[in-house]
């Protein structure tokens, strides 16, 4: 079967997206939602091999960082109460993670905010996985093991989405040079 561009996109997000859930199924310990964070960041980020670096490498570091505020936080570093200790050590955080960005491997922010925002949101939505225990063992309910794990595998998934929509693109459709789809606005729907 060949198909527009568009139409190849399509089914092979259709295709992996269902796949990707029905794995997920079997494995609850990692997370579906933050794979998906990973797949959009690697395509917003230009779905290239220099995309799938930056991507994954600041995704992991935003972890990195929220994995920081959240231990300062439940330590008590500040010794303030958890609302306020939480705002100046997201700022913080906030302020090192656009500094960094002076990095070239760092130099993706939002991909960066993807990974903290998802640490946030696995903290936030795990139960007891905001405390001491949890954030120090080596298991699934370490934010800075399963959604690092699950954001990787993410962005795997946006590298077989742009293959598996070339392969499905009709020759007469495909760039010249091109070895997969690109659905983001920030370049053409080709590229190498």
């Amino acid at each position: 079967m060949k198909l527009k561009p568009l139409h190849a996109g399509a089914l092979a997000a259709a295709i992996l997206a269902a796949v990707s859930v029905w794995a997920f199924a079997a494995f609850p310990g990692l997370m579906i939602w933050a794979a998906f964070i990973g797949w959009a960041s690697y395509d917003q980020s230009g779905a290239n091999r220099k995309a799938l670096v930056t991507s994954s490498v600041c995704m992991v570091f935003g972890v990195v960082m929220a994995w920081l505020v959240a231990i300062s936080v439940v330590g008590d570093w500040l010794r303030l109460r958890a609302s306020i200790s939480s705002a100046i050590a997201a700022g913080i955080a906030s302020f090192f993670i656009v500094l960094a960005s002076r990095f070239e491997v760092l130099s993706n922010v939002p991909a960066t905010f993807c990974g903290f925002a998802s640490a946030f949101a696995f903290l936030t939505l795990e139960p007891h996985a905001f405390s001491m225990l949890s954030m120090s063992q080596a298991s699934l309910s370490n934010v800075l093991i399963v959604v690092p794990i699950s954001l990787l595998i993410g962005s795997g998934l946006g590298v077989l989405h742009g293959y598996l929509a070339a392969k499905l693109t009709a020759p007469e459709h495909r760039a010249p040079g091109a070895h997969s789809l690109r659905l983001s606005p920030l370049q053409s729907s080709a590229h190498k």
